[in-house]
């Protein structure tokens, strides 16, 4: 997939500086301050996979009971890995409202996303490193979590297909696009007016680098990766089948093995029409599950799918010896899908190296109503921890779960 345009002029590359961030120190009035230092970029063999499911998990299948993980119809599905997985029983964070909108920060920690410089975990990450694949980060997920530095959505693949997915990881990319792209940069750069210039030469200098590393591994050869992009739930043609998920995880996957991506983050599909054998989509499954239990085991059986999906692409990873230097981040968005609720958020962390505890209780079982003892935000600093990336604290809420899982 080719998201360089043929034709680059000043506005169009002004517009496209200021959706990077590069841009980010002018004001809206048009003055210039100083661009503030960032830290040197940090070289990391820990990839990092983020899957958010928007609709969440219900809380009566997803809660396992006491400490038997087995006990939960959709843990149970991870049996196989249960030694290379943590469980955050009742986690959340309390900026994350209840309510459709509030999922839009749950990379984020942050109330109301729209408003302020609020950076998605995957970016922060992929920010930080310095880029040892063809892409630092492959947004494949939901279109209203990823958000980068400014609070601006990132663009995403996940409605694109896996045949478009699996182009933008293998495909060929035009290295004419991009020498033409950085020319007319270069040349910009050279007839910036006097005042404010230093700032201005720090954002299009930025933007340079950004583009000639992209230009290198371009220039890179590509490896041949067999992958059947056509499969899906109704192909009966004596090849298996695969669905969207499955096909994203598997292709994540391939991504890792043949160093194509660092960071990736997908969603399991919104499934309206499905080929499960049940007769309502996803969505409406969540609302009416509690009418009747036919429903109940629809939406269950939905659920299952995708923790099941989830255990197959861990056990890949352990075949492909990449699962210790592969943090996965598995959650839900609601512990109501119906209700819309955000009591706790169902989270799933597995590989990366962890001293994984198989459970860990994030409210006191003696009073699941008191205060948390750890939080989302705290989780995220700690798997920066992980990646070598050294931070104090997560979109301005202190703490990290080191002790426990390293």
């Amino acid at each position: 997939m080719n998201f360089y345009s043929n034709t680059v002029n000043r506005r169009d590359m002004l517009q496209s500086l200021a959706g990077l961030g590069a841009l980010a120190t002018m004001n809206p009035l048009g003055s210039v301050m100083a661009a503030p230092s960032r830290p040197s970029p940090v070289t990391s063999r820990k990839n990092l996979v983020i899957v958010v499911n928007m609709l969440g998990y219900n809380q009566h299948t997803f809660n396992p009971q006491a400490d038997d993980l087995n006990s939960s119809p959709l843990l149970a599905k991870l049996k196989e890995r249960h030694a290379d997985l943590t469980v955050f029983n009742g986690i959340m964070q309390p900026e994350i409202v209840r309510g459709h909108n509030g999922g839009r920060g749950i990379l984020t920690c942050n109330r109301n996303q729209t408003n302020g410089p609020y950076i998605s975990l995957d970016q922060l990450a992929s920010e930080r490193l310095q880029q040892t694949t063809r892409h630092k980060s492959v947004h494949m997920g939901n279109k209203t979590i990823v958000w980068n530095k400014n609070s601006r959505a990132l663009p995403t693949l996940h409605e694109l297909g896996p045949e478009k997915i699996f182009d933008h990881l293998f495909g060929e990319t035009s290295t004419d696009a991009i020498e033409r792209k950085l020319k007319s940069i270069r040349t910009m750069r050279q007839s910036l007016p006097g005042e404010g210039r230093a700032a201005y030469v720090a954002s299009f200098e930025e933007h340079e680098r950004t583009l000639a590393t992209d230009l290198e591994w371009a220039k890179k050869p590509i490896p041949t990766v067999e992958f059947d992009t056509k499969l899906h739930l109704t192909d009966h043609h004596g090849r298996g089948v695969l669905d969207p998920f499955q096909q994203h995880l598997e292709l994540i996957r391939l991504g890792i093995r043949h160093g194509r991506g660092q960071v990736f983050v997908a969603s399991p599909p919104f499934v309206d029409k499905t080929d499960y054998g049940v007769g309502l989509g996803y969505h409406a499954l969540g609302h009416r599950a509690h009418l009747e239990k036919s429903i109940f085991e629809n939406m269950l059986e939905l659920e299952q799918h995708f923790f099941a999906c989830l255990s197959g692409f861990l056990t890949d990873l352990k075949n492909d010896q990449l699962l210790d230097d592969t943090i996965v981040l598995f959650m839900g968005a609601f512990s109501s899908p119906g209700g819309h609720s955000r009591e706790y958020l169902p989270t799933v962390l597995a590989g990366g190296g962890f001293e994984h505890q198989g459970l860990v209780e994030c409210r006191s079982p003696a009073n699941p109503d008191g205060p948390l003892r750890h939080t989302l935000s705290q989780l995220y600093v700690s798997i920066l921890h992980q990646m070598g990336i050294d931070v104090n604290e997560f979109s301005g809420h202190e703490g990290n779960l080191d002790t426990i899982l390293t």
